[in-house]
């Protein structure tokens, strides 16, 4: 099956009793054996450990992943410190992006660098080579993200998998920006592959959820062990709600794209812009990576830009746009959103940290969503005009 096929089907079928084309919700805690000796003969127990709408869920996003198997988590965050406690020791060292997730960023140093004692190394990615440089006798995983969140650099999946193969360390990529109807990172070589599902798989700012995604079934079995070990799981309810929001995943992705690039190129040419950052667009330095990396053409809905003005006229535009754009966190729903990271999704990246890599005060992020361009563009010109 294609890839949107596999987004409305895989995972799901009609309930054998009644008929119901949408998968219950199983809201349950505990689960009736039949018997001692036929403890699990039905497959489940107790929810922290295994649901059936979980598992649907799981297996339709294994799916659109391409993986070997996948867990769900009550958040991104608690896919990605859960993939990172499962696989690291004190002792240990990791190389991560310099530009993750500000909460990422936040767990490596304060959590796995200073509360467990694991070596952490921050690189510039965009570099393989010193990546490579980067890495010790004791290093046991690359940490990559793909795009960057929020300034929007890429990551080359395949030749990061292939160096980590080579050092026999596990390659993790944070692909929240990219989603399936970009990159598959776990075909591009990636061991694990990890998303916020509360991005794009729910697309509706409606349900928080995280996922990693595993090339083999024995990674699978280790992380399933520490998120029960954690009981970092997604409820069923959240389940059900993006079981049926991923099915429009690949049309609403390919439509943000289209609209992204009209507004990246937009704000591009508009004299009040310093510099716009967009995959799509001729200007990035990695074009060539995004058109070879990304399917179909496709580069999503998320761009960054800064204004001439600095930081004052950048915080001035996001305090300045009225509908249909949203001043909020969140991102990849159908609803516009403009994001100002230093305050909100990396305020709890050290200052320094940000600038080295970009962030800076004035540092606006953009997603695109899926009201008519035309508006989007018209509400841009219209606060700039003012500034």
């Amino acid at each position: 099956m294609g890839a949107s096929t596999h987004a409305v089907h895989a995972g799901v079928s009609p309930c054998p009793v009644t008929g119901a084309i949408l998968t219950p919700i199983y809201q349950s805690t505990t689960f009736v054996q039949p018997s001692i000796d036929g403890y699990l003969s039905k497959g489940y127990s107790y929810s922290r450990s295994r649901n059936p709408t979980v598992e649907a869920l799981a297996n339709k996003v294994n799916k659109m992943e391409g993986g070997a198997g996948t867990s769900m988590f009550g958040t991104g965050m608690a896919a990605t410190v859960t993939v990172m406690s499962a696989f690291l020791n004190t002792g240990d060292h990791v190389v991560i992006t310099d530009c993750s997730y500000g909460g990422t960023n936040r767990a490596a140093r304060l959590l796995f660098a200073e509360k467990y004692k694991v070596e952490v190394s921050f690189v510039d990615f965009t570099d393989v080579a010193a990546v490579e440089a980067a890495c010790q006798p004791n290093t046991k995983m690359l940490f990559s993200e793909s795009p960057t969140n929020p300034t929007m650099r890429l990551a080359d999946v395949a030749a990061l998998s292939a160096l980590a193969k080579k050092l026999k360390v596990l390659h993790v990529c944070d692909a929240t920006f990219a989603t399936p109807a970009m990159m598959q990172p776990i075909k591009l070589g990636a061991d694990v592959c990890i998303v916020s599902t509360t991005k794009f798989y729910c697309g509706h700012n409606m349900t928080v959820g995280g996922a990693a995604i595993c090339a083999t079934k024995a990674l699978d079995e280790t992380v399933k062990f520490w998120q029960n070990v954690h009981g970092n799981i997604m409820s069923p309810q959240a389940a059900f709600y993006q079981l049926q929001t991923c099915k429009t995943m690949h049309v609403r992705v390919r439509q943000q794209s289209a609209s992204a690039l009209a507004v990246a190129s937009f704000l591009e040419a508009h004299p009040k812009i310093a510099w716009v950052r967009y995959p799509g667009l001729a200007s990035h330095p990695q074009k060539a990576l995004a058109d070879r990396q990304h399917s179909g053409g496709v580069h999503g809905s998320m761009l960054a830009c800064e204004l001439a003005g600095g930081v004052v006229a950048g915080r001035a535009l996001m305090d300045g746009v009225q509908r249909p754009w949203s001043l909020c966190e969140n991102l990849g729903s159908v609803e516009s959103i403009m994001t100002c990271p230093a305050v909100m999704t990396h305020a709890n990246m050290l200052k320094e940290d940000r600038e080295k890599v970009g962030i800076t005060d004035g540092f606006v992020r953009i997603s695109v969503g899926l009201e008519d361009v035309d508006d989007l563009v018209a509400a841009l010109a219209k606060v700039l005009e003012t500034l």
